[in-house]
């Protein structure tokens, strides 16, 4: 689904195949004997005069879409027995078995050499005050719709449309049959602009974070949904950026957020967008390069920053293929992840499961202000890299799921971060605990200010941890 330091994702839409195949009315007509019969039976069925459209729509989703051939053996039943005598009801029903049995594509030709769309548009023309048909030939238009994912509100609003024009004493449709294809279409009612759906997806994303980042007083967060900036005593956003899957960093005075088909640069006053992308899936990820460069990259490529210009300017890669995460070290070396296979410096391999490197998962790769390499492994835990013996060792703490690590001077100890745990505190005298975050979901990145204070990028908000004698007390910043 998703790449480079963004651990597990879903994809943007999680829901069943398609309106079609997920949308069953038997349920809502069980009462209906022919629901429980033959085949044979219920296509039969589908060619009385007298039987009810919207009975037939039930009957339909009852023969489903998996042989494939319902919509051919109703035109060859229907050619048998009553030629050259077909009713607008024939057409609603030919045309919408084709469409199950042709869901994916909708291009086959059935009844009188016409798609499933053409037969609907003329059942549709023809019965006009037919609730069920035009509910039916609505759901096969959004059927089309999903095949886009700029349509995607189509998938909602065609169907709605409908109901807003038929009052209820008017649909033929019984109400449980509506609630069920309602439980489906309203998982996309979020992709139409404006509405409450969307609006609350939106504030959900940006609450759902992967990075977060200091720049003066502000605190950034990196988010599913753009970029979120926070001054630490508000209650509310200082700045929003919509965007879509970001990851951020401090660097020049700015905070740089790689997101989907663009960058974005929030200067603490304001923000600016650089690289846009041409097609979805396109992630750019920043990260520091050597000798305070700012690096880019999106898949295999890489850019630098040319502060001069104000803009991008591209590289060589010093790697080869995609690299998972990414860090060039101080002292120069450039590391890379090539997933689930090995970790790279300056062209030299060091496998997985290899002496040098007992992980399993490397999938992040970094170097902290004291010039330590951190290997963040989410099968394994963390590890820590051995300059003089150029081994990777096991760090104690997080054993499984690392996602984060930072160094506690003031209270002489490492604070580690467990994906769905939250913190592991391991210090100098070999002492463990720990501070359940379960309430955040997922935990994707760690910080340390200069105030002591402990920053988590959660899946629920970001978490201010303010140290309060053994423990901590919290506040979760909320975009609303």
């Amino acid at each position: 689904m998703r790449t480079a330091l963004l651990f597990t994702l879903l994809p943007a839409f999680a829901w069943a195949d398609s309106p079609l195949t997920s949308i069953s009315f038997t349920a809502s007509y069980g009462d209906l004997a022919v629901i429980q019969q033959s085949r044979d039976a219920q296509l039969n069925f589908l060619l009385q005069g007298s039987a009810p459209n919207d009975q037939k729509l039930a009957v339909m989703t009852a023969l489903g879409w998996q042989a494939a051939d319902n919509a051919a053996r109703f035109v060859a039943l229907l050619e048998a027995q009553r030629p050259g005598d077909v009713s607008p009801a024939d057409r609603f029903v030919a045309g919408y078995l084709l469409a199950l049995d042709d869901y994916l594509d909708l291009k086959k030709k059935g009844l009188q050499g016409k798609t499933a769309l053409q037969l609907l548009d003329a059942a549709a023309k023809q019965l006009p005050n037919d609730f069920a048909v035009q509910y039916a030939h609505a759901l096969v238009r959004a059927q089309r719709a999903l095949n886009d994912p700029k349509m995607w509100c189509d998938v909602f609003r065609l169907p709605e449309d409908v109901k807003r024009k038929f009052p209820p004493e008017k649909r033929n449709l019984r109400p449980g049959a509506l609630e069920t294809a309602d439980g489906y279409l309203y998982g996309y009612k979020k992709e139409c602009t404006g509405s409450d759906a969307a609006k609350y997806e939106q504030l959900e994303a940006l609450n759902q974070h992967y990075t977060v980042s200091r720049l003066g007083k502000q605190v950034v967060g990196a988010t599913q949904g753009g970029v979120v900036v926070w001054q630490p005593e508000a209650t509310k956003p200082v700045a929003k950026y919509d965007a879509y899957i970001c990851s951020g960093l401090t660097h020049g005075g700015s905070v740089w957020a790689g997101c989907d088909m663009e960058v974005v640069r929030w200067d603490g006053k304001s923000f600016k967008t650089y690289l846009k992308g041409k097609r979805a899936n396109d992630y750019f990820h920043p990260l520091a390069g050597p000798n305070g460069a700012l690096w880019l990259t999106r898949g295999d490529k890489l850019w630098q920053y040319d502060a001069a210009t104000d803009t991008f300017v591209k590289l060589s890669a010093p790697w080869r293929g995609d690299p998972y995460s990414a860090a060039v070290r101080a002292n120069g070396e450039t590391w890379w992840v090539d997933f689930l296979k090995a970790l790279v410096v300056d062209g030299r391999r060091i496998e997985v499961r290899s002496p040098q490197y007992p992980g399993t998962d490397p999938r992040r790769v970094r170097e902290d202000v004291k010039g330590t390499l951190w290997v963040e492994d989410f099968e394994s835990g963390l590890f820590r890299y051995d300059d003089a013996k150029k081994v990777f060792v096991k760090v104690p703490g997080v054993e499984a799921k690392s996602s984060g690590v930072v160094r506690d001077d003031a209270r002489g100890r490492y604070v580690q971060l467990h994906y769905t745990d939250g913190l592991v505190f391991v210090g100098d005298d070999g002492s463990v605990s720990k501070f359940p975050l379960r309430e955040l979901d997922f935990m994707r990145d760690l910080m340390l200010d200069e105030n002591g204070d402990l920053w988590v990028a959660g899946w629920k908000g970001l978490m201010r941890l303010r140290p309060d004698g053994a423990s901590f007390g919290k506040q979760l910043f909320e975009a609303r």
